[in-house]
């Protein structure tokens, strides 16, 4: 059979229809390859019940659940709650919208450890507590602080029932051991010195004693047993009480221009301490007798 003109075109209109409808299907087939998201189920999201400010530790009960369509998720929108509890917000989360990852961070920064109307201060302590290693954060503890006053040394206990925040170091460049003469290059020591710190929780009448105090003298820290938070009256402790009543006549003698020697001074500054004294008078007789003590002395009434 002999093709015509007409069977030819309508043969090739068909074809051509036929590839159209091929051809679409394929791109649809694509598009739907290309957003998988478009197909899927609605998602369900994490929002604040009501209105959260920023810096708030996010609860349970303070989240619900809405669903969105996948296409409309936000980038990083959180999905189950458990990821939220404990965080704090870094914005105000508005509620009934979703909460992303990157409207939130851990709350481990030190502020959000310090106990409202506090301070954090830190301060440097003594080399045998931050190596000690008995002291942790949440301790409870003392705040003693020695101080060189002229000759005489005196410590004080300036702070009770501190709660310990964190414990650190810093490091200090040693200083040169020797001086650089004219022309010498500096060396770089590569020495350093671990000086341990302490932050601690005080109100702000305590920041400024614990910062006076950390100038002007050397602080230890005395723990205290779990529980225990009474304040208990305490006077400072000098040189003299600690080492005798021989101190402050040991020291006022070797200042004089014509003092004992040095043995004679830690003769003095050795001797057992005395206790209260009475004197006993026998007719002519003038005895000193220490009380708690076996040393008696004895001379003529009236005499030296």
């Amino acid at each position: 059979m002999r093709m015509t003109r007409r069977l030819a075109v309508v043969i090739a209109v068909v074809c051509a229809a036929v590839a159209a409808l091929l051809l679409l299907y394929f791109l649809r087939g694509l598009e739907q390859r290309a957003r998988p998201e478009a197909a899927a189920k609605n998602v369900e999201l994490v929002t604040p019940l009501q209105d959260i400010p920023a810096g708030t530790i996010i609860r349970s009960e303070m989240l619900g659940t809405v669903e969105r369509p996948a296409d409309q998720v936000p980038a990083g929108a959180v999905r189950s709650a458990s990821q939220l509890v404990g965080q704090a917000g870094l914005v105000d989360l508005p509620a009934g919208q979703p909460i992303t990852s990157a409207q939130v961070q851990s709350p481990t920064q030190l502020s959000y450890r310090v106990p409202e109307g506090m301070r954090a201060v830190t301060v440097a302590i003594d080399p045998v507590v931050g190596v000690a290693g008995f002291l942790k954060p949440g301790d409870r503890v003392d705040v003693i602080a020695t101080f060189e006053v002229g000759e005489v040394t005196i410590t004080r206990t300036v702070l009770q029932n501190v709660k310990l925040l964190a414990l650190g170091k810093t490091a200090n460049a040693a200083p040169p051991k020797r001086p650089l003469a004219e022309g010498e290059e500096a060396e770089v020591e590569a020495a350093e010195k671990e000086q341990p710190n302490a932050t601690l929780a005080v109100d702000p009448e305590q920041a400024q004693t614990l910062i006076l105090s950390d100038a002007r003298g050397k602080l230890r820290l005395a723990l205290r047993p779990k529980f225990e938070e009474q304040y208990i009256a305490l006077a400072a402790t000098d040189t003299a009480e600690v080492i005798g009543e021989g101190f402050k006549e040991a020291l006022a003698a070797q200042q004089r221009p014509n003092g004992p020697p040095p043995e004679a001074a830690r003769a003095t500054l050795t001797r057992e301490p005395r206790g209260p004294a009475v004197e006993v008078i026998r007719g002519t007789e003038r005895e000193i007798v220490i009380i708690g003590g076996s040393q008696t002395s004895s001379s003529p009434r009236g005499g030296q």
